[in-house]
């Protein structure tokens, strides 16, 4: 049976990339069946350029209020058995509906199918599509997908068509935030949903310096991770409160008898690496000392990598070297017991090899920030 398939597009002030995305969708090898560009209050040229595709393409144009509003408005205006949120500056490639759209309807049982993404870049000296590697991205197994968007947002919403039926069931986007709220949506959806990654690139994530957020929070892209951390922080933690031990772990873990006795452990420290994964050093620390001190008690290699792991995301290590109190922790996790002293030798171990990246890059400021942690964890 075919799904009708509606693609919502909320665009503010992007009169200068939308063309290229709407021509990406309608270059489909499977067509859309509506496009909707929601334009949250744009003050520039998008409606000329949206209106030059004609009845190909619904404009409707709103009081600035945010992207989240915008996209629970957009859902209430659509017909589509299965929606298809793309962003604005975005390019999908031509068979990315119909791979998605095979699964879905091969499956009625899944709530979503995605895939994978590279990033890409246009050179300024000769206009060309520059294509790289996503800083995370990968084909989850079915039973890790929730496990797996923990770590950080590895499905965008391009390379992600839901059932219209489970957005309604799983409620509308957050409107406090300003950032990331297709991620705090993405966790709900793996959360609660049975759905499928696919090991195929479906869609070309655009990297430029354009401004972003809502009109009341417009900020640049050097500016995005400070607020990258400030909304991670009102989605992580509430979440990490609620989530119980094996739904953080891998279910090979999980279901691992010999790992029985150090379950408890095993899933604190991942909750300390999701939390230094999203540059929340403070929380990530707290957990670890929280951690029962078992006597002779020695980090098994999986736990171990998720330590490792907790420094490779987003900032890295570097707002720890910002806050006196935080060092403090870290110190103190240290003093705590034996297996404090292993988690931060291990944290120290990681930073070590991500200063040899930092060094073969070029990157020497973050080289020498790095060097200055990896000292205060020895």
């Amino acid at each position: 049976m075919n799904n009708r398939v509606s693609v919502i597009l909320p665009t503010y002030n992007r009169a200068d990339l939308i063309s290229d995305t709407i021509e990406s969708l309608l270059a489909q090898t499977r067509p859309v069946d509506e496009i909707l560009v929601i334009d949250d209050g744009s003050t520039d040229e998008t409606a000329q350029r949206v209106s030059a595709f004609g009845d190909q393409v619904r404009y409707h144009h709103k009081k600035n209020g945010g992207k989240s509003a915008a996209l629970n408005l957009a859902l209430t205006m659509i017909d589509g058995d299965c929606v298809w949120i793309c962003d604005d500056d975005d390019l999908l490639l031509p068979d990315a509906c119909a791979r998605l759209m095979h699964e879905m309807e091969a499956d009625p049982a899944l709530d979503f199918c995605a895939g994978l993404h590279k990033d890409f870049y246009v050179d300024p000296k000769t206009g060309e599509n520059v294509s790289k590697e996503p800083g995370y991205s990968k084909a989850s197994h079915p039973d890790e997908v929730f496990s797996d968007a923990l770590d950080g947002c590895h499905i965008f919403q391009p390379g992600l068509i839901v059932r219209r039926t489970f957005y309604d069931r799983i409620g509308p986007f957050d409107e406090t935030l300003n950032r990331s709220q297709d991620y705090e949506m993405l966790l709900r959806l793996t959360r609660h949903g049975n759905g499928r990654v696919l090991p195929h690139v479906v869609f070309l994530h655009r990297e430029h310096q354009g401004t972003r957020g809502a009109a009341s929070e417009r900020f640049t892209m050097q500016e995005a991770n400070r607020k990258w951390i400030k909304y991670h922080r009102q989605i992580i933690k509430p979440l990490l409160d609620d989530v119980d031990d094996q739904e953080l772990l891998p279910s090979d873990i999980w279901n691992d008898p010999s790992r029985a006795s150090t379950r408890e452990r095993t899933a604190m420290i991942r909750k300390g690496s999701i939390f230094g994964r999203h540059v929340l050093w403070d929380e990530a620390l707290e957990a670890w000392a929280a951690i029962d001190p078992v006597p002779d008690a020695k980090l098994c290699d999986y736990e171990i990598q998720l330590i490792r792991m907790s420094t490779g995301y987003g900032l890295g290590c570097a707002p720890l070297l910002e806050s006196d109190a935080v060092k403090a922790k870290m110190q103190a996790l240290k003093a705590q017991s034996p297996l404090g002293r292993q988690i931060v030798r291990q944290l120290g171990r990681s930073v070590r090899w991500r200063i040899k990246h930092a060094v073969r890059g070029g990157a020497f400021g973050e080289a020498v920030q790095l060097t200055r942690f990896m000292m205060a964890a020895h």
